[in-house]
């Protein structure tokens, strides 16, 4: 198993209420990068923090591997400037009743976070990227801070 971090902002509802993650394949310039490129490594029963709104409010479980997909006609407008072209992995998610801030909690995560393509910057908001793999002490600290919350 594996965990992983995606950053959903504009397309998250409709990902969420779709059941899905997507990607394009290629940046705009036609470059392949590492945050799309990860869709192709998701494997079923891999766990997704769901990232939107610089909250985590909803997590994942990858009900299978990726697969090509054209960009999903609810995104309507947002993206674009996407490829149209693109990867597509379902997921079951559950919602959390009270989503929580990265930020509130950043000092713990800044000891776990990765040293190349982390999903936070320096001072806890998000970097640009989709998806982004995360070591199983990051998702510790998530979990934990899940379970704080959601008993608060």
């Amino acid at each position: 198993m594996k965990f992983w971090w995606v950053s959903q902002n504009r397309t998250w509802k409709q990902e969420i209420e779709g059941g899905y993650m997507w990607s394009p394949q290629l940046a705009s310039n036609g470059k392949h990068i590492i945050h799309y490129d990860n869709m192709k490594l998701v494997e079923s029963g891999d766990v997704i923090f769901s990232y939107y709104n610089q909250e985590i409010g909803s997590i994942g479980i990858a009900t299978g591997g990726a697969y090509e997909a054209i960009k999903p006609a609810e995104f309507g407008t947002d993206g674009d400037d996407w490829d149209k072209k693109g990867w597509m992995v379902n997921v079951k998610y559950k919602e959390l009743s009270f989503p929580i801030s990265p930020k509130s909690f950043f000092s713990e995560l800044q000891e776990v976070l990765p040293k190349k393509y982390s999903p936070l910057n320096y001072d806890g908001s998000g970097y640009q990227g989709y998806l982004f793999s995360i070591s199983g002490d990051m998702a510790a600290v998530l979990f934990g801070n899940i379970i704080i919350d959601q008993l608060s």
